[in-house]
């Protein structure tokens, strides 16, 4: 026969066979073979009868002495819990990825506020054992001591312990409880429901529903100076100029994360290393530096230790999660596109995995894309590395199908909206170079590498470009050797990347050893090996070896001629290049008849309005203008882009480039305020055709910024010459021609105006020098007294 006990206030009853309640008389038994306890009558207080003598609170850790960036979240937690605006008990949910720093808010909110509150209890919250256990010991704080210092939780059991101190929390206000890593919201929700006279702080990095009086408060990353000091001060090293570099580097490789910014601080301070000798051993050894914990610090309080967890939960749910999350982790961290995900798997599959991965604050679901902290996708791969990358299921052969298949279905969209999908899919093919193994089996899905870094040169980003050509390259030679056709297209295109990246020492001597494998193998006088002679004739103008290349272009064009005939297309093309060196040359009157030759030729072979013959005719119109043919110089020129315009649209290569000519011209031609309109109105078309860092787009700003100096606009062209000059360091580096070139124009604008700053200032007060005061002590000025004019 069940006992059944009611509970001191009538709020919560212990029903069971075995159980009992806080009221209990003579001899009392906490389960089965518990010890015997007898209590009297008065010996267990009711809840309500129960007040603290004085504050009370047990926090697990102190608040860290180095809090930084979270002043306005813990503002709003402020104003949450203690506003004006509270009429009710509220509860405030931090949320947010592991190692955010949702424990560290709470406790610093308790820090500056635990003066308003009698009581404040922490919870570990990962269990309701857990739970119940930490309830259990607030009610023995709580209740006055037993006889014999006999524990409440042993006299009542856990369980009836704990239902002492939820009744105690719910006759009693001025309390304070935290929820610390909530694991299933079931555990809290009877809590919720139940207590309303004191305030309530949840962490939890599940992103769920919660109740209506409960107020969300997401945590996100540091920013960056937040995150820059955090390493600093958890170092105990000053932010020395030189070194505060190295302290941006390392928070930004850290992903920006509290817990690991406070790791690499640690580790800094107690290997008394330097932070470029801690950037150095994070690049060689990653998975060793994720797992350091600090001397006498809690070993299971790392990233690596605290993902490794996630992962194990997550696996038991669904292993299918786990796996997309390893495939997630070979990307980019932001922005991956949600449909290229699971092409081989049910769409169901794919959306209970993201839901699960997301419910764990393991990645970021917007409705088009998933991210995932970088962090944590180095952690995810280093756990997946046991599994050999080319294995048909593993991450990264998954991963790049899956993009493969992507690009693929690009290629039927229509070109605006395929260049827009190519943008997105590109940095997570790049992404892929470093899981991708080099293998002496060539798998074509290894083309996409190929194709990305195609469309990276044609969208100007040519440092990535290069990244993905090597990455193609690599992958060409170890599976098909140095000597495949496809190796050595590779090698040419390699070629013809580093002469855009204005490495033309470097683009020469590939060419030159494409060149030498290629007259062996197909001749010297085969079509593609008079291609790569044609592409180094054009690295060694580059170079400024006008002889050489004008020999090389001669050479070029005669073998065309003789191998492809006169009327071919890439005959012209070699005659278009020689006029180019010849007029570089200042052999006007042959690069005029070159260029004149070759844009009849075009017409006839292509026609007038193809792309190919308007390129002979722009070109042509340069030589005129070199030559002092102005007035016909600017109607071919106006006539090109017309042309283009009509035929091509205003978005079209050859019509920027024309139009760009045209600019030029109008500069050289002193017509500024003409080049500054023209300028403008390309600026803009190309900013939204080819993205505002675009080489070509940089290229037209610094004209405009040239034609606004031209004008006696000095500052303008100043501010447009700094903007240009800083992309152009970002885009191409420090050392590339175009950025060389920019920064001497920013170079020349800016000591015009400090040349003009110092002769309006003459103007205004004379000689500054002659009118100070002579150093003799005669109180005159230097120009007046008789010792400075003798």
């Amino acid at each position: 026969m069940a006992d059944q006990i009611s509970s001191f206030d009538g709020i919560i009853r212990a029903v069971g066979d075995r159980s009992i309640a806080g009221q209990s008389i003579g001899a009392a038994t906490a389960g089965d073979h518990s010890p015997i306890i007898n209590l009297e009558w008065d010996t267990l207080k009711a809840p309500s009868q129960v007040k603290l003598a004085g504050k009370m609170k047990n926090l697990p850790q102190a608040p860290s002495a180095v809090f930084v960036g979270r002043e306005d979240v813990l503002a709003v937690m402020t104003e949450t819990l203690t506003g004006t605006s509270v009429q009710m008990a509220i509860g405030q949910v931090i949320h947010g990825m592991g190692g955010i720093g949702k424990s560290e808010v709470a406790r610093q909110y308790i820090a500056r506020h635990s003066q308003r509150y009698q009581l404040v209890w922490w919870i570990t919250a990962t269990s309701d054992e857990e739970i119940k256990a930490d309830l259990a010991s607030l009610a023995e704080r709580v209740h006055p001591p037993l006889p014999e210092a006999l524990a409440l939780s042993t006299a009542l059991g856990v369980e009836q312990a704990a239902h002492w101190a939820l009744s105690w929390l719910q006759a009693h206000d001025d309390w304070l409880l935290v929820l610390d890593n909530v694991e299933d919201p079931k555990h809290v929700s009877k809590l919720l429901a139940q207590l309303r006279n004191g305030h309530i702080v949840i962490t939890t990095r599940r992103l769920v529903a919660w109740p209506a009086e409960v107020t969300r408060l997401p945590l996100d990353l540091l920013a960056k100076d937040a995150a820059t000091e955090l390493i600093a001060l958890t170092s105990e090293r000053t932010i020395d100029p030189r070194e505060r570099s190295a302290f941006e580097v390392i928070a930004a490789e850290l992903g920006y994360l509290p817990l690991a910014l406070e790791q690499a601080g640690a580790y800094i301070r107690e290997s008394r290393i330097s932070p470029e000798e801690y950037l150095s051993l994070l690049a060689g050894y990653p998975a060793h530096m994720y797992a350091a914990s600090s001397e006498g610090g809690d070993a299971e309080r790392t990233i690596a230790r605290l993902w490794r967890t996630h992962l194990d939960a997550i696996r038991e749910r669904n292993a299918y999660a786990v796996r997309l999350l390893q495939v997630l982790a070979c990307y980019a961290p932001n922005d991956i596109p949600r449909s290229i995900l699971g092409a081989d798997s049910d769409r169901l599959v794919v959306l209970d995995a993201l839901r699960l991965l997301s419910f764990y604050s393991l990645i970021t679901l917007d409705k088009e894309t998933v991210s995932v902290h970088r962090l944590i996708q180095a952690v995810v791969s280093a756990e997946d590395e046991t599994r050999s990358a080319i294995e048909e299921d593993s991450a990264p052969e998954l991963a790049l199908a899956w993009l493969a298949d992507a690009w693929l279905i690009s290629t039927e969209q229509p070109p605006s909206d395929r260049v827009a999908r190519r943008r997105m899919l590109s940095p997570h093919v790049e992404s892929l170079i470093r899981h991708y193994p080099v293998t002496a089996e060539f798998r074509e899905n290894a083309g996409i590498f190929h194709a990305a870094a195609a469309h990276e040169r044609d969208d100007g980003n040519y440092i990535r470009a290069h990244r993905l050509i090597s990455c193609a390259l690599s992958i060409s030679a170890a599976a098909l050797g140095g000597e495949d056709p496809r190796t050595l297209e590779e090698r040419n295109n390699l070629a013809l990347l580093l002469g855009r990246l204005g490495r033309w020492k470097e683009s020469k001597d590939e060419h030159q050893v494409v060149l030498q494998i290629q007259e062996k193998v197909l001749g010297k006088m085969h079509r593609t090996t008079l291609t790569s002679r044609s592409n180094l004739a054009v690295v060694l103008g580059d170079l400024g070896q006008l002889e050489e290349a004008e020999a090389e272009n001669r050479a070029v064009l005669q073998a065309r001629v003789q191998v492809l005939g006169e009327g071919h297309p890439e005959t012209h093309i070699s005659r278009n290049n020689l006029a180019h060196i010849l007029e570089r040359k200042g052999d006007l009157e042959e690069a005029e008849s070159e260029y004149y030759l070759a844009w009849l030729a075009m017409v006839s072979i292509r026609g007038e309005e193809h792309p190919e013959t308007l390129i002979s005719r722009n070109n042509r119109a340069s030589a005129l203008w070199r030559m002092g043919r102005v007035e016909e110089a600017e109607n071919e020129s106006r006539a090109v882009w017309e042309v283009s315009r009509r035929v091509l649209g205003d978005e079209h290569p050859v019509t920027l480039a024309s139009r760009n000519s045209r600019v030029v011209l109008l500069l050289e031609m002193g017509r500024a305020e003409e080049a500054e309109k023209e300028g403008y109105a390309l600026w803009e078309v190309l900013r939204r055709a080819r993205g505002d860092e675009h080489p070509e787009t940089l290229t037209v700003r610094s004209n405009r910024a040239s034609a606004l100096f031209e004008m006696g606009r000095t500052e303008e062209a100043e501010k447009e010459g700094r903007l240009v000059r800083d992309a152009m360091v970002r885009v191409l580096g420090e050392t590339h021609p175009l950025t060389l070139m920019s920064q001497g124009n920013l170079e020349h604008y800016e000591r015009s105006i400090k040349l003009l700053a110092s002769t309006n200032i003459r103007k205004s007060f004379g000689n500054l020098e002659a009118n100070s005061l002579c150093p003799c002590g005669s109180n005159k000025k230097r120009k007046r007294c008789c010792c400075e004019s003798s």
